[in-house]
């Protein structure tokens, strides 16, 4: 049996993000077509979690590293190792300091990547930990994921082909940021393009690129020819058809705060969206799934009736039932994984553009789009007062899921990229 080892940022469980639940819908599969080996960091309170996916996955060998709390000469250490990082940031921060008027300004200067790009953001020893790895077998495959890891092809030997899974495009991303802030900069614009520069680079280190999405694909393709490029969409069994939806004046929204794109996305629905629907029908409710920061809540204060941040919730389908899931994501670039489960759970969408980009889904036809805040208002409100535009809406979208997103096809396609 072909060997592969499978290097990530992130232990694929549990399947609390889109990221852990793409890695763990390929492996689960390829474990049984491969000598597997997953090389990833975690924490120790992740231990528990490990033991419950050692049980899942007992044809797979893992090699976690632990990352515990830095001592003081591991910090001075990262900042030698990302200096030009630190010294960018310096500067970034007199730019924005006269740039940033509007909250937005605020939220984008906090969070976004663009000083962090080119730096490794994991305990440097994770690379040691890679590189001995490395040294234990003979692994015919090399399977690197997530933009964290990009530059770690340098590490994999030539015997080895070198494969790099890109589940968002980092200069996408980030080109969406910057067109999102109120100022121009032309030192910003410089750092965007020094870290898109970079970011193809790495990549042409590889014999393939494999991204999430058709889309992500096209994009690459204008700027990189080295590297074979594919596309691989993440396979997601179609539940059971659910019946009798009926909109209970509830939105929902699922996703993180840790993840930006939500964090931005959650900040534009509330600021712009959120009082016009709730001016107009007073018993609408809306409900943020996933871990956000009390901090961030509290700086809601006002914007919050109705609006329930839930934390994780263990029965999430019957908290998503009879509601309208909304996905407000200006920024980032890949699949959101979150609209299949709003589908599989039974629900119609709300999203941007951007939001339901590199899925199969048509505006009018399986979801609704609307881009401003007056057109995502609108789209919500469509919904809310038909008696039947809901449920046809996801009834295309579960025929839509069926015929595009077969899960036996997409699993194949994956599997031929191993040939």
């Amino acid at each position: 049996m072909r060997k592969i080892l499978i290097v990530t940022p992130y232990m694929p469980f549990p399947l609390n993000s889109g990221g852990r639940i793409a890695q763990f819908e390929f492996n689960n599969e390829m474990r049984h077509h491969f000598k597997m080996t997953l090389a990833f960091t975690m924490k120790p309170e992740e231990q528990k979690a490990l033991e419950e996916l050692k049980g899942l996955w007992k044809n797979v060998e893992f090699k976690p590293y632990v990352i515990r709390d830095k001592s003081v000469s591991d910090k001075f250490g990262d900042i030698l190792f990302r200096f030009s990082e630190f010294f960018n940031r310096l500067i970034g921060k007199g730019v924005f300091f006269f740039g940033c008027k509007t909250n937005l300004d605020k939220l984008l200067k906090i969070n976004t990547t663009l000083f962090r790009s080119k730096s490794f953001g994991f305990p440097r020893g994770f690379i040691d930990h890679f590189r001995n790895v490395l040294l234990e077998d003979n692994f015919e495959y090399v399977q690197v994921e997530f933009h964290q890891l990009i530059s770690f092809a340098e590490y994999i030997p030539q015997s080895s082909y070198r494969i790099f899974v890109h589940h968002e495009l980092r200069f996408i991303r980030e080109k969406r940021e910057l067109e999102l802030f109120s100022f121009n900069s032309g030192f910003l614009k410089r750092i965007y393009k020094r870290n898109k520069k970079f970011e193809l680079s790495a990549l042409e280190k590889y014999d393939m690129v494999c991204t999430l999405s058709d889309v992500d694909k096209l994009l690459l393709e204008k700027d990189i020819k080295k590297p074979i490029l594919v596309s691989s969409p993440v396979p997601i069994r179609v539940g059971k058809a659910e019946t009798g939806f009926s909109s209970a004046n509830k939105l929902v929204f699922l996703g993180g705060e840790d993840h930006f794109p939500n964090k931005e996305g959650v900040d534009w629905f509330l600021m712009n969206c959120w009082m016009p629907l709730k001016s107009k029908y007073p018993d609408l409710r809306l409900s943020v799934i996933g871990k956000w920061h009390q901090q961030t809540i509290d700086g809601y204060a006002g914007l919050l009736d109705a609006v329930s941040f839930l934390g994780y919730v263990e029965q999430l389908h019957e908290e998503l039932a009879n509601s309208i899931f909304i996905v407000p994501i200006r920024i980032g670039s890949g699949i959101r994984m979150k609209i299949i489960e709003a589908v599989n759970a039974g629900i119609p969408f709300v999203s941007t553009e951007v939001g339901v980009e590199g899925l199969c889904f048509k505006n009018g036809h399986d979801c609704l789009i609307g881009n401003t805040a007056q057109e995502f208002c609108s789209a919500v409100a469509r919904i809310l007062e038909s008696e039947d535009l809901g449920t046809r809406l996801l009834e295309n979208a579960r025929n839509t899921l069926n015929k595009e997103n077969s899960y036996t096809q997409l699993i194949d396609r994956r599997l031929a990229i191993y040939n």
